[in-house]
């Protein structure tokens, strides 16, 4: 990798760990039985709140170029900010954690196969073994080690849910590689984050008709206020700055790391025990980063002369 990619790379690896405190602050907060649409609405409507007074300059002198782009700004929003979140959140509801987790390690195969259809890119060995120790090391960290449970695994209705949740957030990675150039990204951010707000009002409307009523209290706003910064302002900039740098394809094997900070995380703070999974699980998926995105040239290194 050179510079630019190795900044990317860094830039994507701190959006896990801050997406990896989502688990962490969620079980803190015991929020499980909050309205999935609710906490998504809310989540983005604090990080707008942030980031608005910073990027509305931005927002102003680039309103042509934007609106020119409209789609493609709508199409990202709708997928990273409105369906991801939403149909993760809902799926969660008539899932296990566990097999939601196991869904969301499959981003880098759906990347790839987004890459192969529509963008006609080839997928080499590389790319494939990485996959596979990537999405083997990421389903150690989540069954604890025992690999027996995923005999007990059941098909959930919201398995379903989780599946449509992935492919949305692959559709959002593949489409940064589009980007205009002369886009600010923060723009860019900002404006596709708008978009998949307003496209969540009516579905929170309804949510709400339907008895579905946000609860407001101090775990409620510890974790509203976390996901709408860390989770949403920070990870979600840092993470479209790095696929940018990255590439989509690249970019996917990161997500994988989900878990493995998830779990690091609930050692660091909420007292659980560390095993010999975890270690195992993160050097897989980091070996699975390693052999995907390395250049083929610099894992065979010629002798001088």
């Amino acid at each position: 990798m050179n510079r630019d990619a190795l900044l990317g790379a860094a830039f994507i690896v701190v959006a896990m760990l801050f997406w990896g405190g989502n688990a962490t602050i969620g079980r803190f907060a015991m929020t499980t039985d909050l309205p999935p649409i609710g906490v998504n609405f809310w989540r983005w409507t604090v990080a707008l709140a942030i980031l608005l007074p910073l990027t509305a300059h931005t927002l102003w002198r680039q309103r042509g170029l934007l609106w020119r782009h409209r789609v493609y700004c709508l199409g990202l929003g709708l997928s990273g900010v409105t369906l991801f979140n939403a149909f993760f959140y809902v799926g969660l509801q008539s899932t296990t954690a566990v097999q939601g987790s196991l869904i969301a390690a499959l981003l880098p195969l759906m990347i790839l196969v987004l890459g192969a259809v529509y963008a006609g890119t080839g997928i080499a060995a590389r790319q494939v073994g990485g996959l596979v120790l990537s999405i083997g090391g990421a389903a150690l960290v989540v069954v604890h080690g025992d690999i027996a449970v995923l005999r007990t695994l059941r098909l959930n209705p919201g398995d379903f849910w989780c599946l449509a949740a992935v492919l949305a957030w692959a559709v959002q990675t593949f489409m940064l590689r589009y980007k205009p150039p002369e886009m600010d990204i923060m723009a860019l951010v900002t404006a596709s984050m708008g978009l998949g707000w307003l496209a969540l009002i009516p579905a929170y409307a309804v949510e709400t008709t339907l008895g579905g009523a946000m609860r407001f209290d101090a775990d409620t706003l510890l974790m509203v206020g976390y996901l709408g910064l860390f989770a949403s302002v920070i990870a979600f900039s840092l993470y479209n700055a790095g696929v940018i740098r990255v590439g989509s394809a690249s970019a996917g094997y990161f997500g994988n790391l989900y878990p493995v900070f998830s779990a690091l995380l609930a050692v660091a703070f909420l007292g659980e025990a560390i095993a010999w999974y975890h270690a195992t699980g993160g050097l897989l998926v980091l070996g699975g980063i390693y052999l995907a995105t390395v250049p083929t040239g610099a894992l065979r290194r010629r002798p001088a002369g």
